[in-house]
């Protein structure tokens, strides 16, 4: 029972600790986030570059996020794969910084923080105080966890003395390694890991030796980590933390195989075990930061496989730009590069051998070019009513061209998929009615395309139009495939499914790119408000309840 008692006590501080370093983390990253991104650019020098993981890992608590930030700003070539390794590294030994500050004699500020933080994100009304709440109020949520862990290994003190367990691991770093490197993955941070393992040692005297190799172990652990989270990724962001991971864990390993060949030497002299493993983490991240030079060489080195499709950024606000004309006009950069990448998804999906790794790679870029906006559009400053609206319909625009993808990169890409492997065939004249809706659907990109750049109310119409033909198009071949059916064609019966899914996808997408027309001609007064929607009619997802005049 009173393992069970101090197994409880225990998790419950660590799921606390895990608690609150993520609530701490979201309020920094919402209340600074655009600018982190907007910092880490290719100008930056690599002790710039070290310098700035370093701070991030010291803020976020941990290196784990930072790696997965510089990961998909690699993957989507926001910054090159040099500057995020030396992002990644930097951040290595920030948050090595970042278990010592937690260790030191602060934890009387707990309660305060918890009060001040609790204060603002409960009352404040105002976004970025209550996220400045959320920061403050997992700081001391984290202080608080931290005493719940101490507490919890209290009676180890006693198991120390009584029991043969610790007795043996005191003389086994390499046992200590292994459960360091579970411990690390089980709690999905290297941070806790280590501030658990502390406070152990501290009460279960457990020997410097297999302290080091439990910092040893939770390094590994650390670098193995990403690989696990990014393991469906590909690219520049599964090569990062490859990369990332190779030196880590290839240090760790030295320097575990060193520690047991110089046991017998280094014993006598290393001071308390608590010590020794503070020491030894920040002397670990330490000396990875001279690795950084060789973690670039790496990532000179080309890749074996398929990258995808990698295309520029499309948005970049100056810092401090005021100006609306300029901002909108960035704006429109970023949502004409969520275009350029809906039209690559489209003909990689459309292909006549669709490759579904180049389209999935495609949606990460979609997604984070989406994210890019509204992150943008979160630090907007004050700007005139005007140019607030059309920036609102870019952003809503944007989230229908983001929804474009998700249904290529879904089902259409699943279908289209299928249709290759042979799982069932399409009739020559059913082909023939999907291959012209492909056609229309790459023309409605470009029209939009136009809209998005341009604004004038002459392409909007075109759009529209080319909308309501898509629609009649769309209804003809669902027509002309029912036909078939009921004529006793095996073929159409057997993929009527298919068919019916796939024209209805095409018509969806095309109707979305659709929306930004009805924007613009609501802009230029070319709307009249006598009809009623599309969507009421034809199952379309308009925005506008309004049609164009005759001209």
């Amino acid at each position: 029972m009173a393992i069970l008692s101090f197994l409880v006590h225990l998790l419950s501080g660590a799921v606390l600790l895990l608690f609150a370093v993520r609530f701490m983390r979201i309020g920094i990253e919402r209340l600074w986030s655009t600018q982190i991104r907007q910092s880490l650019d290719e100008s930056s020098g690599a002790v710039q570059l070290l310098a700035k993981g370093a701070v991030l890992g010291f803020v976020m608590q941990g290196a784990t996020v930072v790696m997965l930030m510089a990961a998909g700003m690699v993957g989507s070539n926001a910054i090159p794969m040099a500057s995020a390794l030396a992002l990644a590294m930097g951040a290595d030994f920030g948050s090595a910084l970042a278990v010592r500050f937690l260790t030191l004699p602060v934890s009387a500020l707990g309660p305060l923080a918890i009060l001040i933080g609790g204060w603002l994100y409960l009352y404040s009304p105002e976004a970025r105080r209550k996220n400045l709440g959320r920061a403050i109020l997992g700081l001391g949520l984290i202080f608080m966890s931290l005493g719940v862990i101490r507490d919890s290994v209290q009676p180890l003190q006693a198991l120390s003395q009584e029991g043969s367990l610790i007795g043996a691991l005191r003389d086994d770093p390499i046992t200590a390694a292994v459960i360091g490197t579970a411990l690390t993955l089980l709690m999905h941070s290297s941070l806790a890991a280590i501030l658990t393992g502390l406070f152990i040692a501290d009460h279960a005297g457990l020997g410097p030796l297999s302290g080091l190799g439990f910092v040893l172990g939770c390094n590994i652990g650390s670098a193995l980590l990403p690989l696990w989270l990014l393991r469906n990724e590909e690219g520049d962001a599964l090569r990062l933390a490859r990369i990332i991971a190779l030196l880590r864990c290839g240090l760790a390993v030295v320097l575990l195989a060193g520690l047991l060949v110089a046991r017998p030497f280094i014993a006598p002299h290393l001071p308390a075990t608590t010590d020794t493993m503070l020491l030894g983490h920040i002397g670990f991240n330490f000396l990875l930061l001279w690795l950084t030079p060789l973690a670039r060489q790496l990532g000179r080195r080309p890749e074996s496989g398929d990258r995808g499709v990698q295309m520029p950024a499309g948005i970049t606000i100056p810092r401090g730009e005021t100006d609306p004309d300029i901002i909108v006009t960035a704006m429109k950069g970023g949502l004409n590069h969520m275009l350029a990448l809906l039209s690559e998804m489209f003909t990689q999906a459309s292909a006549a051998a669709p490759d579904p790794r180049a389209v999935m790679s495609v949606e990460r870029q979609m997604n984070t070019a989406l994210s890019d906006l509204r992150l943008a559009f979160a630090s907007l400053p004050q700007l005139p009513p005007e140019a607030l609206a059309e920036i609102r319909h870019i952003l809503d625009f944007a989230i229908r061209i983001e929804r474009s993808a998700d249904i290529l990169s879904g089902k259409y890409i699943e279908i289209r998929a299928a249709q290759v492997k042979g799982e069932f065939a399409l009739t020559p004249e059913g082909a023939a009615e999907i291959d012209e809706l492909v056609e229309a659907v790459r023309r409605a990109l470009i029209l939009a395309q136009q809209v998005a750049w341009t604004g004038q109310a002459a392409a909007a119409r075109r759009l529209v139009l080319h909308k309501r033909n898509v629609t009649l198009l769309e209804e003809a071949s669902r027509r002309k495939h029912l036909q078939r059916v009921r004529g006793g064609n095996l073929t159409s019966l057997s993929s009527s499914n298919q068919h019916l899914e796939l024209i209805a996808v095409l018509k969806e997408v095309n109707s979305k790119l659709a929306t930004i027309a009805y924007a613009v001609l609501e802009h230029h007064g070319g709307l009249t408000k006598t009809r009623l929607r599309d969507e009421d009619r034809d199952g379309d997802d308009d925005p506008s309840s309004a049609d164009m005049p005759e001209n």
